[in-house]
């Protein structure tokens, strides 16, 4: 098996050199890279990970948590395949757990098991349940504690600014009511997501703003939660037309509840977007394939994972010294054949 002793022999330079040229540190001249690479790939060689560790006492790994029940999420899987992607290709290896329940103490427990397996800096990413403590002021203190840089996703830490990336569901949602207003849409009903977790409430209160500031009041006969997603988008409009209130079009909390509500219109002989508009929510790639094709909201998680990776990243190479303010991160209508002009 090749050493590095053999590769700086056959690339003529020191084993000092090839460390540093493999690690992308120091000043090396681009001949000097391109010898020890292909001093490298004639030997095959591959560097001991554990002893690298224990010399500069780093692991290159970075630690991704996510909850339980979300991995098939699309946005979640979006953000698993690009924090791999950035770890990758920042020569870091992207570690991925999950939390046994929506709790705080659960996350944290996480964090520390990170910790313990000696990742260089933790990505959280935080469901936003409504619960007593929400978890606010014990990671705010926990960052101050531990050894590595933590940045949370999805959730709001207003004392630790560089160590969250946000992204703001009010706005969001009203983008998608203000679109069906525009279209002249007043009896707008509502499928909430489940109340008990705060992106949900966020993304009501988008749908209350949005009526508010139009001058209309928000009718509780046209709201309903729907428990799950595809099911309870399904059961949820099944709800809506049992009461027989009068509405043109309902906004949804995420596109699969959209997709539930378009299959229980269709059965009841409801066309839309002819006689009832639909708006999802989050952009996913089924969202495009059904009957018509639900309009929605592009959630923008490229953007969001890309700061979050640069943040840590750059907490884990210069602290907190190259950090600069981010910018807020706005979503973007996707219009597509679910929503229709009122009475064109």
């Amino acid at each position: 098996m090749a050493t590095i002793l053999d590769v700086s022999r056959l690339a003529g330079v020191s084993k000092t050199t090839v460390s540093r040229v493999m690690n992308g540190k120091g000043r090396i001249s681009q001949a000097t890279k391109d010898a020890v690479f292909r001093a490298i790939e004639e030997l095959n060689y591959r560097p001991n990970v554990l002893a690298q560790s224990l010399s500069n006492q780093t692991t290159n790994s970075v630690g991704l948590i996510i909850p339980s029940g979300y991995h098939s999420a699309q946005n979640v899987m979006e953000l698993m395949d690009l924090a791999h992607s950035m770890a990758r290709d920042s020569n870091k290896f992207l570690i991925i757990t999950q939390t046994d329940t929506n709790d705080i103490e659960s996350g944290i427990r996480s964090i520390k098991q990170l910790v313990d397996r000696r990742c260089d800096g933790i990505l959280y990413y935080k469901t936003s349940h409504i619960e007593e403590n929400s978890g606010e002021e014990q990671l705010s203190n926990l960052i101050d504690e531990l050894p590595i840089p933590l940045v949370v996703i999805n959730y709001k830490l207003p004392k630790k600014p560089n160590n969250y990336v946000w992204y703001d569901q009010v706005e969001a949602e009203s983008l998608a009511v203000n679109k069906l207003l525009e279209l002249g849409h007043t009896a707008i009903a509502y499928i909430c997501g489940p109340m008990n977790i705060n992106t949900a409430r966020q993304r009501f209160e988008g749908y209350r703003q949005s009526l508010n500031k139009n001058g209309l009041d928000v009718d509780p006969f046209l709201i309903v939660e729907a428990p799950s997603f595809f099911d309870g988008g399904y059961t949820a409009c099944q709800q809506l037309l049992q009461r027989q209130v009068k509405f043109t079009a309902i906004a949804c909390h995420s596109d699969s509840i959209a997709i539930g509500a378009l299959k229980a219109l269709q059965e009841k002989g409801i066309s839309v977007p002819d006689e009832i508009s639909i708006f999802g929510f989050g952009n996913d790639d089924i969202a495009n394939y059904t009957h018509p094709s639900i309009s929605s909201v592009k959630l923008p998680v490229d953007d969001i994972v890309q700061r979050a990776c640069e943040m840590l990243f750059l907490k884990m190479e210069n602290g907190d010294s190259q950090l600069k303010p981010l910018n807020d991160i706005y979503g973007e209508l996707v219009i597509r054949d679910s929503i229709k002009k009122i009475n064109d």
